[in-house]
Formats: structure tokens, sequence, C-alpha cells
């Protein structure tokens, strides 16, 4: 009689046994689970893209809003009205004896400033006059060394870039005290100055002088730039703190005027200097403007990412074109980087706002 084999008793085939089942035990749930995960991920990327969905037709739907509004009603020195003017006050307000439009408030306008407020939906919104930001196109008779000064510049080197930048965009050779020409770039192996007025903001950087500033300078010199509009500042709609820059002593009152000018705006350059006890720098009849530009530039932004900022021309008079142009569109910082608080549009036309409802 043969001995029996050790290898194939029934005990040594069933912990084989068990051992194989614990082995396909654990790796179902290493798959369940991968499954799992995977599924978690695709759920999470599908809503994802549902509210970057949603929120780029939330700021279309802001976006063309505003376009509608600000092509259809005429603007004030406070802002943007938020419905049609009645026929009735359109002729009474066209009875100015020069046949100007009488462009005094209406209240509650939307602010022209920069002001963040809540858009359709997830949407943040900012409309800047460009008229209320610093015309650097021409740099002649601009707030261009207050601007820098008010950003942290100091004196003597604001003085030094704002006259490089008008050499750089006049069309002649002769260089100002602090300024410089084409032969001062060549020496320091950059490129010649065109000589004409700057096209886009991003030509600040070629400015000699401008490459000394800290990025956060350069950036909030950018942010309080334009080229759209080279004539004067608006001082109902330049950022407050560059208004207090550019008036020679600006104390209590004159920051209390400049913060409640929402609610009255100033009419000319006298009318600002009687009321905030202060001088402008410059000449207070040229340099300055009290009226909204047809210039524009508008930004917009969802709960994530970047923002998106369109620069935009009213075109009222234009044969053949619509009533406005898009002249540039492009990234921006996010509006709520400047820690104010956005505020809800009391309009039904941004009745979807969950601000608004409230």
């Amino acid at each position: 009689m043969c001995a029996l084999n050790p290898a194939s008793s029934p005990r040594r085939v069933g912990g084989v046994a068990l051992l194989v089942v614990l082995w396909l035990l654990v790796a179902m749930a290493s798959v369940a689970g991968a499954i799992a995960w995977w599924t978690r991920e695709r759920v999470a990327d599908a809503m994802t893209g549902s509210d970057a969905l949603d929120d780029r037709i939330a700021a279309v739907s802001t976006r063309d809003t505003l376009l509608f509004l600000a092509a259809s009603v005429p603007m004030t020195t406070a802002g943007l009205p938020l419905e049609p003017l009645p026929a009735s006050e359109i002729a009474e307000r066209r009875l100015d004896e020069f046949g100007v439009f009488d462009k005094s408030p209406r209240g509650g306008e939307l602010r022209l400033d920069g002001r963040p407020y809540v858009g359709i939906g997830s949407t943040v919104f900012a409309i800047q006059d460009e008229a209320g930001l610093v015309p650097i196109a021409q740099a002649v008779n601009t707030p261009v060394v207050a601007m820098l000064e008010e950003i942290g510049v100091d004196a003597a080197s604001a003085r030094r870039i704002g006259e490089a930048l008008a050499d750089y965009v006049d069309p002649d050779d002769q260089r100002r005290f602090r300024g410089a020409e084409e032969r001062h770039y060549v020496e320091a192996g950059l490129g010649a100055p065109p000589n004409r007025p700057l096209l886009s903001i991003a030509e600040l950087h070629r400015v000699m002088g401008f490459d000394t500033l800290s990025r956060d300078q350069q950036q909030r010199a950018v942010h309080y730039s334009t080229t759209a509009e080279s004539t004067a500042l608006n001082l109902n709609t330049a950022p407050a703190t560059l208004v207090r820059s550019i008036s020679n002593g600006c104390a209590d009152r004159c920051i209390r005027e400049i913060e409640g000018r929402h609610l009255r705006p100033f009419i000319n350059g006298a009318d600002f200097e009687d009321r905030t006890g202060t001088s402008l720098v410059g000449d207070r009849g040229a340099d300055y403007r009290f009226a909204p530009s047809l210039a524009f530039r508008l930004t917009l932004q969802g709960r994530t990412g970047v923002a998106t900022r369109i620069h935009v021309r009213l075109t009222p008079l234009a044969a053949g074109e619509g009533p406005w142009r898009v002249d540039a569109t492009g990234a921006s910082p996010r509006i709520r980087d400047n820690e104010i608080t956005a505020s809800p549009v009391p309009s039904p036309l941004f009745s979807t706002s969950a601000m608004a409802a409230q």
C-alpha cells in the first residue's frame, strides 16, 4: 500500500485554494477602487466642465446686456443708466441752447470707475470709462508723473520716466531735460523709439526707465493707463486714489468729495477745486473732463480662472456699422483681487443674479 503524498493532502489543497481566493478578492477590490476613483474623477471633470459652461453663458449674457445698455441709453456724468430715457426726458435734455445733450445724473446709474458689480448668474463685472485712465498715447498734458508717484515711484524717477515717455512718442529728436531719444536707447542696447503715439499699453515696457519699476508698480501703471483716449482725464471716473494724487493738498474734505462724486459728480475744474479745497495738477480746463467718453473697458469673470477684458468703442454715428466696435480683448487679473465687494445691480435685466435676487 502506497503512502499519501503530503503535497496532495486535503488540508494543503484547501490552504492553496483559500490563498487564491484571497488574492482574487484583493485584485477585485483594487479594480473596484480604481473604477470608483476614475468615476469620481470623471464626474468631477463633468461638473467642472458644466460650471465652466454655465459661467461662460452667464458672462456672455452679462456682456451683451451691458453692450445693449451702453449703445441704447445715453450716459450721464454719474455713469450708465439702467433703463431707457423716456422720450419726454430726452427732449428736455436736448433743449440746451447750444444743442448739447444734458448729461446731468438721473440716479441709480452703473458707475464707470471700475467698481465691481454682480452680473447675471455667477458673473462679476466692472466698467471703466477709458477717459478715466491716464491717456498715454500722446503723453502731452497728462498726469503721468502724478500717476507714477501715486503707485510709489519716487519723484525724480517719475519725472524722468514721464519725460522719457514724452520723447518716446514725439516726432522730433530733441531730448527733454530728463528724457531719452534714439541715441540714448541705442547706447543702452534698447530698441529705438517709434516717435509716434503709443498704439498699445504693452509699449510702456519699451520706454526707457520703465524696467526699473517693480513688477507691482508696472502692473499698476498699466492698470491706470489707456491709449484709447488721448485727451483729458475724467475726474468723475478716474480711480479715487489717482484723483487724490493729482489734487494738491488733498485732505479729509477732498477725500469725502471724491468718495461721494457718484452721488454728486463734479461739473468742471472750478467746481472740483471749490468743493475739494485743492488745486489740480496742470491746466484744470484743458487737462481734465467730467463726462464719460465713447470708449470703455469691460472686465468679466466667473467663479474661477482669469478674467476677460474687452475694450469697446461706441459708434452711434458710424455709417454702415454696428452701434459699437470691439477694439481689443484678452485676459485680465481677477476683479476681486482689489478686495472690494461686488454690488448687486438693481435691474430686472440682471434678475438671474443670485445677489440681485436677495
